[in-house]
């Protein structure tokens, strides 16, 4: 299918890559932004953003469709579902084949793709992913109100995940594997306060059930002593890992847990391409942060395409 010359591909529209579209745009570019599944990111999945400047307490979903929306007053949309298969160099650019086969020509890429969530790789896991596991609280978590529910992960995203599910739940417990938990502290007396049960120093060994969830076998990491928790739903939040698949693709050198090592100004080992939030190596997982991660990712790449000229 033949496609489209254009200035600058933005590959994932989290926080990053919304906000290099619209510092693109501004700067006159050429750009389009491909996201193979839903707008938003990691962001977006957030229950409440509360720490975000000049906004108050807001669902992450929400304020990434605000940002989209200012996004397309600048003439850019958000390509979802269209994500992209492949790209390489060629020539002075690149060329990128769309999942719908579209070939793109571009003078520069901007990867945005951001993270996705860790399995934890225990028996029972894979097999009963959407029949009572997920990653996602925020998206599943209303299926389960009324009913049992386990979190595994004690960082932010486990925390303030299990909180919201136990306003719905019939019993919430959260299992963390260090001995403390690992969240910030605004979060904890807010945890002191809830009905949620606390498992510390626990490890998970197998998710229990066939053709659905039944329960849960930790081992308290102290004593050695193993017991079955009973759940109907449990939410996995142990650490994300990054979508690097095109950065190899392209040749950009990686860091020891395989997130793409930029220069100051963004751009990797591979001239013209660079990359902003979560992907970037020593990124910090805020929204904040890959909000202006990605404005001077977008500022780099029209330097770059300036001097590429016409």
């Amino acid at each position: 299918m033949a496609g489209s010359e254009i200035d600058l591909a933005i590959i994932g529209s989290g926080a990053a890559g919304i906000t290099a579209g619209i510092y693109a745009a501004r700067r006159n570019l050429r750009v389009r932004i491909f996201e193979r599944e839903a707008l938003g990111g990691q962001s977006a999945l957030a229950i409440w953003i509360e720490n975000y400047p000049g906004t108050k307490k807001m669902k992450g979903a929400e304020m990434m469709e605000q940002w989209a929306s200012h996004l397309k007053e600048f003439g850019v949309e958000i390509e979802e579902a269209n994500g992209v298969e492949s790209v390489k160099k060629a020539g002075q650019g690149f060329e990128i084949v769309t999942d719908g086969k579209e070939k793109v020509k571009a003078k520069a890429v901007l990867l945005a793709t951001g993270t996705e969530n860790k399995h934890l790789g225990i028996p029972g896991e894979e097999e009963l992913y959407g029949k009572g596991i997920s990653y996602c609280a925020n998206c599943d978590g209303p299926m389960f109100k009324g009913r049992k529910v386990v979190i595994i992960g004690g960082g932010n995203s486990g925390v303030t995940n299990a909180l919201w599910v136990s306003e719905i739940a019939s019993e919430t417990t959260l299992v963390e594997f260090l001995p403390e938990l690992n969240c910030e502290e605004v979060y904890l007396a807010d945890l002191e306060k809830s009905p949620i049960k606390v498992l510390k120093n626990t490890q998970a060994l197998e998710v229990l059930g066939k053709e659905k969830v039944k329960g849960l076998k930790v081992k308290d990491r102290g004593s050695g002593k193993e017991k079955e928790i009973p759940a109907d739903g449990i939410f996995i939040y142990v650490g994300l890992e990054p979508r690097n698949e095109l950065a190899k693709a392209l040749g950009c050198e990686l860091d020891e847990k395989g997130f793409v090592k930029t220069d100051g100004k963004n751009e990797t080992t591979v001239s013209g391409v660079f990359a902003a939030g979560d992907l970037g190596s020593g990124a910090l997982a805020q929204t904040v942060w890959a909000a202006g991660d990605g404005a001077k990712a977008a500022l780099a790449a029209y330097d770059c395409v300036r001097k590429t000229g016409n």
